[in-house]
């Protein structure tokens, strides 16, 4: 049998299958070391229950339906089993996992670690999710964090984000990140994060959360203040009142949130304001009001649609700047649906505030850095529960 000479092709060959294989041992053997976190993730009527790791990568999930006439401790039930599905279908031993996390629309009892008056969960359960210390008490994690959607989503921004040497100066919208740069800053250059990172979303309603430095910004009783719910202005640009989800006048998210649009675009053809046209037909023919918002942005060609569209551009830049000059951020993430939608609404109002000479957003040029304003990743789909998992390790540090 002839021998294999070091030196030859053969060996070389050898020599790369052996590293090859070592390097896949390795990072086996550091899967079955890894910390395994348990995130949920409650919306759009059902609970996803995620295997995931400090990484927040998806290995596995799980659903379970939300109906009417579920209860509370239903819920917890099936979480409780199906958090042991989950573990068992992929050979994970509870010891392996390191705690469980959620975030979702509420306000959190953070002695408790459960989310009460939740708009995400059937009635009967009186907008109280209290999965997490149910699936941490059956299997004896004592690793808990909870906090709600916005608050959560900031963390995973600041975390799992968009970084700084990402963002670059010119026509960034042109192409992934979809973020924009004002201006080169002291520490772009440089391995540093942001210091101050704001997630704004703009969906079905709107709201922000805020993380300064390790600090997440909670308020006094857990949660921030709900932010679409400030004053902004009471008529459209029709005349008409603008009415919140929440029954309130002239509220923020009237304007900035798909449902606001949807109001405005309805309320046109009632009042008689909009009466004839391609975004009149749009408007009548589409029952879905989901759907509206985005009619609206493919009918620009339309002189009402045109109205609408700067009435909500000019609310973006004016919102904006305030979150700008009354924070600091060095980035601020916009997610949600409104956003898939940013070439004719998010552009246009950076535009407004950095061409215009008049406001204090562009006489601070040179006195202030500006921040870095982007598009979140997927416009922000799974900013909640891997924000849930940024905000758990930014906790316990494992």
């Amino acid at each position: 049998m002839k021998s294999i000479c070091p030196g030859s092709s053969i060996w070389e060959m050898l020599k790369l299958l052996s590293l090859e294989i070592t390097k896949k041992s390795n990072i086996l053997e550091e899967m079955k070391m890894s910390n395994y976190i348990i995130a949920a993730d409650v919306g759009g009527s059902r609970l996803r229950l995620i295997l995931s790791n400090s990484n927040a990568d998806n290995i596995a999930d799980k659903i379970i339906r939300l109906e009417e006439g579920m209860t509370v401790d239903k819920l917890n039930e099936e979480a409780v089993k199906t958090t042991k599905e989950l573990l068992d279908a992929n050979g994970i031993d509870k010891n392996e996992v390191i705690g469980v996390t959620m975030g979702s629309a509420g306000v959190p009892d953070q002695e408790r670690k459960i989310l009460t008056e939740s708009p995400n969960v059937p009635k009967s359960m009186g907008g109280v999710i209290s999965v997490i210390p149910a699936i941490a008490s059956a299997y004896g994690w004592k690793n808990m964090y909870i906090n709600n959607d916005c608050s959560t989503a900031a963390e995973c921004a600041k975390r799992f984000g968009h970084k700084r040497q990402e963002i670059k100066l010119g026509n960034p919208y042109a192409s992934k990140p979809f973020a924009y740069r004002f201006a080169n800053r002291p520490g772009d250059d440089k391995e540093e994060d942001y210091h101050v990172v704001i997630y704004w979303t703009i969906s079905s309603g709107t709201n922000i959360g805020i993380k300064i430095g390790d600090s997440l910004f909670k308020g006094e009783f857990g949660t921030i203040p709900e932010f679409g719910h400030q004053f902004h202005m009471e008529k459209d640009p029709f005349g008409n009142d603008l009415m919140c989800g929440d029954g309130a006048q002239g509220h923020l998210e009237a304007v900035l949130s798909g449902g606001g649009i949807t109001k405005i675009m309805r309320n046109a053809i009632k009042s008689g304001a909009i009466s004839k046209g391609k975004l009149y037909d749009k408007i009548v023919n589409e029952t879905d009001d989901i759907k509206l918002p985005v009619a609206l942005f493919e009918t620009l060609d339309d002189e009402n649609a045109k109205i609408i569209v700067d009435f909500v551009i000019l609310s973006l830049a004016r919102t904006m700047g305030a979150i700008i000059v009354n924070y600091g951020p060095g980035k601020i993430e916009i997610g949600g649906g409104v956003m898939k939608s940013f070439k004719h609404v998010l552009i246009p109002a950076i535009k407004l505030l950095d061409e215009n000479k008049n406001n204090t957003f562009y006489l601070q040029r040179g006195k202030t850095s500006l921040p870095d304003i982007c598009v979140a990743k997927d416009y922000g789909t799974d900013y909640v529960w891997k924000g849930a998992v940024a905000g758990f390790l930014a906790e316990y540090k494992p």
